[in-house]
């Protein structure tokens, strides 16, 4: 599910980790029209054009092919994606309410009808991409915890191309800094925010510091110079490790994780965002 997305800093990275960089060829190596995944798009009050549309199935391949690389398999390609796309903020918000008991987010995933909901605002494109992440991980992964679910939907949900047709995300700086400055005044605590429950994520003043730390998490594995661990905690997981079994196995301890994870935010390079 998505919240009203941060603001955009004014450039994005030049360079990607090691993953991104595989899909990112084989994003450009499959750019026949031999692409299986299927999205159907029930626009009501409004409609797309074939920008949207083709920008849409391009980001979608990226995010299949990235779940392929990830879980070892090629059953992306064909996986049905349906959205419902509303023109009309009150048709949007009936369904929303009616599905979630909420009115104020932009979109949402609803694992129960398998289809994604979407108000068609200036932002919806990468609610879009957001939501999408959800319903090909939900394919892979039915059971994945909160964080982790919304932590890679927000950093697919910022999927930027380039003029050379390169697909690269936007660094969310806000999420990045409003981290940093709750770890610096001692007011942040990883414990803690892994207690969270799923009905946390509903409650409209917990959401924007629950978003900022699971993106930030997800950001920092991607981002060690070592190794991606973003591909073998998430497969580690799904073989039924709980979250602080698959940073142990990972990063050899949780302290170590928590240690380098602090680094990283207060003297590593996610201090320059």
């Amino acid at each position: 599910m998505k919240t009203k997305p941060n603001p955009k800093p004014a450039a994005c990275f030049d360079a990607i980790k090691a993953i991104f960089y595989v899909l990112c060829f084989a994003l450009i190596f499959c750019s026949q029209n031999t692409w299986a995944q299927i999205f159907n798009i029930n626009t009501i009050n409004c409609h797309l054009s074939a920008d949207d549309i083709a920008t849409l199935n391009r980001m979608g391949k990226f995010e299949a092919n990235f779940y392929n690389q990830v879980f070892k398999t090629q059953k992306n390609d064909s996986v049905t994606v349906d959205i419902n796309l509303y023109g009309r903020h009150g048709e949007y918000n009936k369904v929303q309410k009616d599905e979630m008991n909420t009115t104020f987010i932009d979109g949402f995933y609803s694992p129960m009808q398998n289809k994604i909901f979407i108000y068609k605002n200036d932002q919806f494109m990468n609610t879009l991409f957001h939501e999408t992440s959800h319903n090909i991980l939900r394919y892979n992964y039915p059971n994945a915890p909160k964080w982790l679910n919304e932590g890679i939907a927000t950093l697919l949900g910022y999927l930027v191309e380039t003029n050379d047709h390169r697909v690269l995300y936007m660094p969310q700086v806000l999420y990045v800094r409003q981290l940093r400055d709750s770890i610096r005044a001692n007011r942040f605590d990883m414990n803690n925010f892994f207690r969270y429950k799923n009905s946390d994520w509903l409650v409209e003043a917990k959401r924007p510091m629950l978003y900022a730390t699971s993106y930030c998490i997800v950001y920092f594995l991607i981002n060690q110079e070592d190794k991606d661990y973003l591909a073998p905690i998430l497969v580690l997981m799904k073989k039924g490790y709980s979250t602080y079994n698959a940073f142990k196995t990972a990063f050899g301890s949780v302290e170590n994780f928590q240690r380098q994870f602090y680094d990283f935010y207060t003297r590593g390079p996610g201090i320059s965002l």
